[in-house]
This record gives C-alpha cells, structure tokens and sequence, in this order.
C-alpha cells in the first residue's frame, strides 16, 4: 500500500501553470489548420530540429520517467541493453528508410505495404498497429495516473478519466504540429525533472555523489547485463540485444508516428538530422532515468523507515517526489512526468487518427469528400481513440506487476505481428510476391500465438516453448520474413511495373 501524501498550493501552481502553457500552444497552433496534411504531417513545412525533439520526447514517455526508474530500483541496468542498440537501427534507418519514404510520398507504412502486396497487407498491417498503439498509448496512460495516487488519493477511474480528456484535447485541437511543439517543450521539462531529483538525492545523502555511487556499485546496481552466455530462455545479453534491434527496425520502418515526422520537414537533410537526435539522445536520457532510480535505491536503503510496507517499485519515484522535493520543486516534477505522458499519448493519437482515416475511413467508407470534411472526421476519430485508450489503461491496470518495463516489452512483442519482417520482406526482396507474403504472414502469426501462449502458461508444457518472451518480436519477424522470402519462390515473381518505386532496388532516386 501507498500512503497519501497531498500536493502543497506551489505544486498544484506548477502544474497549473503547465497545463496552461500546454493547451494554449494547443490552441496557437490552431490556426494554422486548413487541410488533413496539416493537421497529419504539420503541412511538410516543420525544422527537422523541432521534429528531432519531439521523436525524442516520444520514445522517452512516461515509460522511461517511471519504468525506467522503477527496473534500475529493483534490479539493475541490464534494460537499458535494448535501447543502446537505437543508433545501429537509426543508422539503418537514415540509409535505408527516411529518404525512400520522403520520395515515395507514401503517408503511411500501410499505403506502402497495399501498393507492395495488395489491400491485404494495407489492412492487416493498419490493424496490427492500432491495436499495438492503443495498448501502449493506454500504458503510459496506466502509469502516470499511477504515479498520480500518492499525491492525490483520486480513485484510478476519475484520473484515467481527467487525464485522458486533457492529453485527447489539445491533440485534436492542433493536430501534428501542436504534438511536435508541445513535445519540444514537454523534452526540456523532463529532463529537467529526472537531473532535478538526482541532485536532491546528492544533497540528501551523507558523503553525496560518491557515497552513492560507492554504494550502488557495490551492489553491481550498474550492471548492464546479468549474464553473456548465448542462452535465450533468460535474462542475457544476446536476449537485450537481439530484441533491441529488431524492435526499433521494426519502429523506424514501419511505426506511423515515425513515419510522419520524416514527412514533416522541409528538407531531406532536416528528416535525418531529425532521426539522428533520437538515435542519439534517447540514450543519455534512458540512462539518465536509470541513474535516477538507482539513486532513490541508495537514499532508500540508507533510509528504510522513509519508505511505505509493501510499495511498487514503480511507485517508489512518485513517492520520492511528494515527500522529498521541496515545495514547487515536487510540483515541477510532477509536471515532468505529465509532460512525458503527453509526448507519447499525442503522437499516438494523432499517428492512429491518420490510419483510420486515410486507410480505412477514405478507401472504404466514405470517398471523394472535400478536405475540410476528412479534417472533421479526423479529429472525431481522435476523441473515440482517447476513449478506447482510457479503457486500455484501465485494463491494464487489473494485471498484477512489480515492475511496468517488462510487462510493456512483452506487450510490444506480441503486438509486433510480425511487421518489420514483412516490411523488410517487401523491400529488399524483388521476387517477393503476395501469396508468398501472405504464408510468411500466417506462420508468423502462429508462432507469436505460441509463443505468446507458452510464457503465459496456457499451453501444455509438452507443446510449451521456454524462449525468453523478449523474443517473441524477433523470431515473429524473421519467420515472416524467411517463410515469406522461401514461399515467393513457389510463385511467379513480380513484373518490374508492380515493384516500381517500391524497393530498395527500384527506389524513387527524386
């Protein structure tokens, strides 16, 4: 149990104060709205450095601003291997995917995969994704009105609510372009938030900086992985990295919310010095983070009576902030944290607005609307999807976890579906064709359900798999992508029409 501690007048100030400044940028960036590329890609006219801050404000979420945290307090830092592998997929990512998805002009990895495949994969790969997006916009959701019960005592479906009506609004009101500043805004605030709590962790403790990294060390709470041995039924190295590069591949070619930001600046140079700045900040930010939850591990081992019986790991953060920061300084960080929330939450929003509407809404339903009509339904869209994640953040809230981290990269895996197999499937195989895609597609999704069922426990264990359920995405990916490679071979290949300006190979070169 958690002990309810109340927000003092200068922190609930704070807080006002930013969430103030967050729905009149909302409303400033209003105006600016005319058509469904403004309110989708901010118009293709946005610096690559206010995208390159808002793809880091993305990827860092509430995830990293308590997960984080919460896996470094009770374990060590060998989650943190998966993120590290961000610059080798971002490398791949900068040579291989912004420029071809600028040149292509493709609003969607989904448009890409129907003029590759056939509508089949358009639909598939549409709902793949939004349902992986509404869980995990619905999990960051979960986690910071999580963080939001020390302070306040609100029941978990009045914050769910309030919550999830003020990140919904100020999306809808300026579509991408409100995500991309307010997420430039919403980056500087939580790191300020993350350095602000370790230098009152220093301050705190006798002996400061080096006291608390004698002890942690001691402890090996540094440790970046708890075994090298080639073993991949448990927590290993080879298990962190593998997943780490086939899930941000998987994220760089074919996740919307990346996709439209390599189409929000002005110029091909912008795009990839866009997704350089994530590549590369993500990292000190995630250690960052790391470092704060094996700080509050210290303060809290020197200081066991400050701690409530029976407390979350994830929940150790909240509780330090309410009880330790002094006043304002609790209420800055408090809005840190809100900042990380609503830097995921719009962007997945708006990223999942733009697939109902321009792969499901325009193709089947409703065709040949004038433009300001698909505006309106977009931003409808926008508050049913806010709806659908208050739901999932309260489903999620009824799983019983110590630490969020692992329970969100297992959620990830499963609903990967195998997509960065088929996108690279389609890609760089020329001969690659739609049946083949379609087998590759369906063995892949049986071995997900198997081995999805087999961490969970419903199979028999004859029949069970013990491969580490981190893993699940990568041989998903790879079996859809060597099924479907292998299965094209059984049919005849494409005509150089079909695969024109669809491939590495017939890329768009203007």
């Amino acid at each position: 149990m958690t002990e309810q501690v109340n927000f003092r007048t200068g922190d609930i100030l704070m807080i006002g104060l930013y969430f103030l400044g967050m729905v009149l940028l909302g409303i400033w960036t209003t105006r600016k709205i005319k058509k469904t590329e403004d309110f989708f890609v901010g118009g293709r006219s946005m610096p690559g450095w206010a995208i390159g801050f808002s793809l880091l404000g993305t990827a860092i979420s509430s995830v990293t601003f308590l997960a984080y945290p919460g896996s470094a307090y009770q374990g060590n830092w060998s989650r943190l291997m998966q993120g590290l592998m961000l610059p080798l997929a971002a490398l791949i990512g900068i040579y291989f995917f912004i420029i071809f998805y600028r040149r292509s002009l493709f609003l969607s990895a989904y448009e890409y995969f129907q003029h590759r495949f056939g509508s089949w994969t358009r639909n598939y790969t549409s709902i793949v994704f939004l349902i992986g997006q509404i869980f995990r916009i619905g999990s960051v959701l979960f986690l910071v009105t999580q963080a939001m019960e020390v302070p306040t005592g609100w029941s978990l479906i009045f914050r769910i609510i309030l919550v999830g009506i003020i990140l919904t609004f100020y999306t809808v009101l300026g579509g991408l372009e409100a995500v991309v500043w307010t997420d430039v805004a919403q980056t500087f605030i939580l790191i300020g938030g993350g350095l602000l709590t370790i230098f009152i962790v220093f301050i705190k403790v006798d002996g400061g900086i080096f006291e608390v990294f004698n002890l942690a060390a001691a402890a090996h709470k540094f440790d970046l992985t708890t075994s090298w041995d080639f073993d991949l039924t448990r927590d290993t190295f080879w298990i962190f990295a593998f997943s780490g590069i086939m899930n941000n591949i998987q994220e760089l070619s074919t996740d919307q919310v990346k996709i439209q930001r390599y189409a929000a600046p002005g110029t091909d140079q912008g795009a990839r010095r866009a997704t350089w700045m994530v590549g590369l900040g993500c990292i000190p930010i995630w250690v960052l983070f790391m470092l704060v939850g094996t700080c509050l591990w210290v303060f809290y081992q020197l200081n066991p009576a400050l701690l409530p019986t029976n407390i979350k790991a994830d929940q150790v953060f909240p509780h330090f902030i309410v009880t330790q920061l002094p006043v304002g300084m609790s209420g800055f960080v408090i809005a840190a944290l809100l900042a990380a929330a609503m830097s995921t939450i719009s962007s997945g929003l708006n990223a999942s607005a733009s697939v109902i509407s321009i792969d499901w809404y325009q193709r089947y339903f409703v065709t040949n609307k004038s433009d300001a009509y698909y505006l309106k339904f977009a931003r409808i869209i926008t508050v049913i999807l806010g709806m659908f994640m208050m739901v999932a953040a309260w489903a999620l809230s009824l799983l019983e976890t110590e630490a969020f981290l692992d329970l969100g990269f297992f959620i990830g895996a499963v609903f990967a579906g195998g997509l960065g197999g088929l996108f690279l499937l389609g890609f760089f195989f020329k001969h690659a064709n739609n049946r083949g895609a379609l087998v590759g597609v369906i063995v892949g999704v049986i071995v997900i359900l198997w081995l999805t069922l087999s961490h969970m426990k419903a199979l028999p264990r004859s029949i069970s798999s013990s491969i580490h359920p981190f893993m699940i995405s990568v041989f998903g990916n790879l079996t859809v992508l060597t099924v479907g490679a292998i299965a094209s071979l059984f049919w005849p290949a494409p005509t150089a029409a079909q695969i024109d300006r669809v491939t590495w190979w017939t890329r768009p070169q203007k």
